[in-house]
């Protein structure tokens, strides 16, 4: 039960820090104004896919280094 909080937990404060990472870039002189809805949701599916990236190199290094 712990185990699937802590993973849950890892996985959230893995997408936030991908969000705040990727708002560093300035996007905005790229884009279209038409075009805002699109990158937004670029941006979210971004995040989640970098977050979950993240995460799970976090996840399997820490399951790992307790094996050693």
């Amino acid at each position: 039960m712990v185990y699937h909080i802590v993973n849950i937990v890892v996985y959230i404060i893995s997408i936030a820090l991908a969000m705040i990472g990727m708002s560093c870039f300035k996007f905005e002189e790229y884009i279209k104004r038409t075009k805002i809805r699109e990158f937004y949701i670029f941006y979210i599916v971004t995040s989640v896919a970098l977050g979950y990236l993240f995460a799970s190199f976090v996840l399997t290094f820490g399951s790992m280094s307790f094996q050693f």
